[in-house]
């Protein structure tokens, strides 16, 4: 009997790293398909001829993000419910566009293939942000814990949460704190220090990371 109860412990015990195995690295496997549609949409649709503004669609391809530091790209998706950032970091609506005075504020969770490893960020770490024009170069300035409660983070201006007048083009990033958790939230943020015309090519912070040079290389 205490032979049989011990399997049945080891047995349960294996479960647990399976599930805790698949609940980090297997959720990587599906941010990693979905990533793969979302770059096909956005491909298409900035291949086509710009047409009317027109609000993007929750969930929809909004840009690209890369981080050179950390070796991670990104499609970038419109909205930032839970269904919305399942497989990509999500736009807050109502925060600024690459490039543009104010800030551009971006949710993700906190797991393998998304914003994992974000507090390895350093100051003067470069965040690029790529629309259907432009290579946005930002640098990392700094970083903080805060609670759930503080929108402000998020804001026009993050450093002066009563200022509707923003002077900085700022981008943030916000996910949860510690792993593993959502007790509180991590916020890094960056400040732009150049916009690069993509007929001048990628910038070099990010050159090794273009979706060709894999291929190409092969």
């Amino acid at each position: 009997m205490v032979g049989l109860v011990g399997e049945l412990a080891l047995t349960a015990g294996l479960v647990m790293l399976l599930l805790a195995a698949w609940e980090l690295h297997g959720k990587q496997i599906e941010v990693d398909r979905g990533q793969e549609q979302l770059a096909t949409g956005l491909d298409e649709q900035w291949s086509q001829t710009a047409g009317p503004d027109a609000e993007p669609l929750p969930g929809s391809a909004h840009s690209r993000m890369y981080i050179p530091s950390l070796d991670l790209d990104w499609v970038v998706v419109h909205g930032v419910t839970q269904e919305d950032i399942r497989h990509a970091p999500g736009h807050y609506p109502d925060s600024a566009e690459p490039g543009q005075v104010g800030n551009y504020a971006i949710a993700a969770h906190r797991s393998p293939g998304m914003f994992w490893d974000v507090d390895l960020l350093e100051e003067g770490d470069a965040i690029v942000l790529e629309d259907r024009e432009n290579f946005h170069t930002y640098e990392v300035i700094g970083n903080e814990v805060v609670t759930p409660d503080r929108v402000d983070v998020v804001g026009p201006d993050p450093f002066d949460p009563g200022n509707d007048e923003p002077e900085r083009a700022l981008v943030t990033l916000t996910t949860c704190y510690p792993k593993l958790s959502n007790e509180k939230r991590l916020i890094v943020y960056a400040e732009l220090s150049d916009t690069r015309p993509k007929d001048q090519g990628m910038p070099e912070s990010i050159a090794h990371m273009a979706p060709d040079t894999e291929n190409q290389e092969g």
